[in-house]
């Protein structure tokens, strides 16, 4: 067994923790209620908000970021938790416009990477 990366974004009407369990159900299904691993956020043993501490999202600098935090164990584990950033300006108003959301109140995105088991 080992471990790979995944990265994955979404909008919901709620807080990182209901993006997250949302993430994780999608993987599920996806991937159908298997035990063990299948290399998706759903094998992750939960999420760390790192907004505080991340570049902006979309940016240059948040992708140097994100790589440095994968390949130097800086944030997220393998087999750890997953890293959350919360998506703001206008990176987010395009996903929202994208997802057909566009005028509409109250929803958040976030971003999930990290060391899924595979």
């Amino acid at each position: 067994m080992g471990s790979c990366t995944f990265n994955d974004y979404t909008i919901v009407k709620g807080n990182a923790r209901d993006a997250y369990n949302d993430l994780c159900e999608d993987a599920r299904y996806e991937n159908g209620h298997q035990q063990g691993y299948s290399g998706d956020i759903q094998t992750t043993t939960g999420w760390r908000d790192l907004t505080d501490v991340a570049p902006r999202y979309g940016t240059k600098a948040f992708d140097k970021w994100e790589n440095d935090c994968l390949d130097n164990d800086k944030y997220v584990e393998k087999g750890g938790d997953a890293g959350c950033v919360e998506i703001t300006g206008t990176a987010f108003k395009k996903l929202k416009e994208r997802r057909g959301l566009k005028g509409r109140k109250g929803y958040k995105a976030f971003y999930f990477f990290g060391w899924a088991r595979d």
